[in-house]
């Protein structure tokens, strides 16, 4: 039987986990109010976290007893880049036009976007459940779009939909990665994810920099750590840690911390609008998703773009 320690212990570290992350949005907020770009950040990121991510993939090779095959290798890389390259390019591009609070909340749809996928691609059943999710969350995320597009018109209405097309996406790899992660293992296969979205990200930051000149700012490098390591390592070895502890249904049952805790930091940190709408938005969305949390739960291992 489980210890009450590693319990609490194990729906900390998944709480602490899924704050970490839903932080990535306040990061880029601030640093595009310093004058970094996209791509920047992407590199930034990118740069400081994949030595940590090769160590973690070097241990968990070692521990294999069989090498994975050549094909298992470039599908997780191919994953890698949509997930770790194309989806974060889109979601820092889309944060640039709507607030942390409705990217969070949009990208917190993916779960909805893949039991749609699993009813067309598998033919799983769409239950009441699943329909009231769905009305819920989207009710959610719509109450807090509408707001923003009509303070912030096209602009708002633009970054809206490059997000959701992000969840989209993101939706995809979550439901082609789960067969490969249970090959290779969740730490080796971010590590062979993360790697191979670096040769893309790089190449991508190199090009651009070569066209907008952004100096590199002891502000904007302080804000590359912070996306690097408390907002990407660090919540990915928590979470891992914690579903060892705790097991996958409670560690997705803490999901609905992020979109709350990036709500309370957008309105402290950014000075975001933070009102009924807003707390109706939130309320919709993460009642609606935590609905869904079962079905999904297999997920929350690897972590989001």
């Amino acid at each position: 039987m489980q210890s009450p320690i590693r319990h609490t212990s194990g729906l900390m570290l998944a709480a602490g986990g899924a704050t970490l992350f839903s932080l990535k949005g306040i990061a880029m907020k601030l640093a595009f109010a310093q004058g970094a770009n996209v791509e920047q950040m992407m590199a930034l990121r990118m740069g400081i976290s994949l030595p940590f991510f090769l160590w973690i993939g070097w241990r968990a090779s070692k521990r294999r007893e069989t090498k994975p095959t050549p094909r298992l290798i470039v599908t997780a890389a191919a994953l890698g880049i949509l997930s770790y390259y194309v989806c974060t390019w889109l979601d820092f591009t889309g944060l640039k036009y709507i607030s942390a609070q409705l990217e969070r909340l949009i990208l917190f749809l993916y779960p909805t976007i893949v039991a749609l996928f699993a009813w067309i691609a598998f033919g799983d059943k769409i239950t009441w459940r699943h329909a009231v999710a769905l009305l819920l969350s989207y009710s959610g995320v719509t109450l807090l779009a509408l707001n923003e597009f009509s303070a912030a018109g096209p602009d708002a209405m633009l970054g809206a939909g490059i997000v959701f097309a992000t969840a989209v996406l993101f939706a995809f790899y979550v439901t082609a990665s789960k067969p490969v992660i249970a090959k290779l293992g969740s730490p080796l296969f971010i590590s062979i994810a993360m790697s191979a979205a670096a040769v893309p990200i790089l190449i991508h930051s190199f090009a651009i920099s070569a066209f907008e000149t952004t100096p590199l700012s002891p502000a904007i490098l302080a804000n590359g750590v912070f996306l690097a390591i408390p907002c990407t390592v660090l919540p990915a070895l928590m979470i891992a840690e914690a579903i060892a502890r705790i097991g996958p249904g409670l560690m997705s049952a803490t999901g609905g911390v992020g979109p709350a805790a990036t709500a309370l930091a957008a309105a402290l940190i950014l000075n975001e609008p933070f009102g009924p709408p807003q707390a109706m938005a939130l309320v919709l969305t993460v009642t609606g998703v935590m609905l869904l949390s079962k079905p999904v739960v297999q997920t929350r291992q690897i972590p989001r773009p």
